[in-house]
């Protein structure tokens, strides 16, 4: 049976508010689907321009950033670092807003690629994606070697031996159970919610698309493969995280995967302490499948904007393509990259790309008169996911696992009490 393609204005997260709560509530998941585009897009300007500056550490020996005086002393608006990370200028007496080598060059890439069509540009995504892969491919290979080479000098034990001094030793099962799941689990609630909020995009993907079907296929097949690459990469980067961690790197300050690489110089006894050129070049690779998606997070951004906010074109211009970059500027610095990452997700994308489309599938089918038992299933997710997530906030800003559970049982309460009431 051959079905109609569907339409965006009508499939889209805010054309489907305006079908099940009115036009006033469109304008309402049309501002909330802009700030999901726009937090994702501003966390892949900060990691692209981060990844830049790293390597011109690592290639040059420095990269430079313009920014206000730091002090009264000191009258240079051109501040250099030589720290490689992914925080290149934390600690360097640098100022919060910088304008940096790596956030120009973003940037520039990043407009350019804004103005070619990528739909007519299938071999150019296809490379882009099997850069991504290859780049995760060695990035597990390296930090599994970085891992043997800690565990071959005998570091690996003393991050035992460093807990004990700090009075955090606790016992077998409890230790057992940290090393499986993490120090802090729930932490990661908002990244895995960032990494996949995707669903503003799908409604896009699914109508532009030439078949319904190959849309379904790629979003399927993308689920897939970065779940596999996630655990491969989590897996063997593990151990050298708790290393790092643990003050057992030299020079080894920050956990995330491409300061990690950015480090292997300093395990492997790499020339100078600087990784090899063959994980220079993957981790610019990955940074250039990264940037990719930017232009595509301030598009759909700017087109609700303009078609769904009534927002005018120039001003949505600016909100979605200039205001995202000048925040990168204005928080370059800022040792606030993680709890924006976390926050978003929790706050903004985890509501919004997996509550929200529940919520409408549901009130739609009422709307639309065939609540059957599908809906009910669909109703308890929902509810399900947004407790969920309510209870990941709680604790996050409690610590506390039974306020957690009760704010849980109260939203699953509250938000099947309409449901079974009907």
């Amino acid at each position: 049976v051959a079905y109609p393609q569907p339409k965006l204005e009508t499939t889209s997260i805010v054309g489907q508010s305006v079908e099940a709560y009115g036009k006033k509530a469109g304008v309402y998941a049309a501002l909330t689907m802009v700030a999901s585009a726009l937090c994702l897009a501003l966390a892949q300007m900060m990691l692209c321009a981060a990844i830049l500056d790293g390597m011109l550490v690592s290639t040059t020996g420095q990269s430079c950033a313009l920014g206000l005086p730091t002090t009264s002393s000191t009258s240079s608006w051109i501040h250099c670092t030589s720290h490689s990370s992914m925080k290149p200028y934390a600690g360097s007496g640098a100022p919060t807003s910088l304008i940096s080598v790596g956030t120009v060059i973003a940037a520039v890439f990043s407009v350019g690629m804004g103005t070619v069509d990528l739909d007519e540009m299938m071999g150019v995504q296809y490379s882009l994606f099997a850069c991504l892969i290859i780049s995760c491919v060695r990035f597990a290979y390296v930090l599994r070697k970085m891992s043997l080479g800690l565990s071959d000098e005998g570091d690996m034990m003393d991050v035992t031996a460093v807990a004990a001094d700090e009075g955090s030793v606790v016992g077998e099962e409890e230790e057992s159970l940290s090393w499986f799941v993490g120090p802090n689990p729930f932490s990661t609630i908002g990244p895995i919610m960032f990494n996949f909020a995707f669903v503003v995009t799908a409604p896009p993907l699914v109508s532009l698309a030439k078949k319904e079907s190959i849309a379904y296929k790629a979003l399927g097949m993308a689920c897939v493969a970065m779940g596999v690459l996630y655990t491969m990469v989590g897996c063997v980067g593990a151990p050298v995280a708790n290393a790092v961690r643990n003050g057992l790197i030299e020079g080894g300050d920050d956990t995330n995967l491409l300061s990690l690489i950015l480090l292997s110089g300093n395990v492997e006894g790499g020339a100078d302490g600087r990784p090899s050129m063959i994980d220079l070049f993957c981790i610019g690779t990955f940074g250039l499948s990264t940037v990719a998606s930017v232009p595509v997070y301030c598009l759909l951004a700017k087109d609700t904007l303009v078609n769904d906010a009534g927002v005018a074109r120039m001003p949505a211009f600016l909100l979605s393509n200039v205001l995202p970059w000048l925040l990168v500027a204005l928080t370059y610095n800022a040792a606030f990259f993680e709890a924006f990452v976390n926050w978003s997700g929790l706050l903004i994308l985890g509501y919004s790309n997996f509550s929200l489309p529940l919520l409408l599938d549901v009130k739609l089918k009422k709307v639309r008169s065939f609540l059957g038992e599908e809906g009910i299933i669909t109703s308890v997710v929902f509810s399900f996911l947004t407790a969920s997530i309510s209870a990941v906030i709680a604790i996050s800003i409690t610590n506390s696992l039974a306020i957690a559970g009760l704010l849980f049982g109260a939203v699953m309460i509250a938000s099947m009490w309409p449901s079974q009431r009907k």
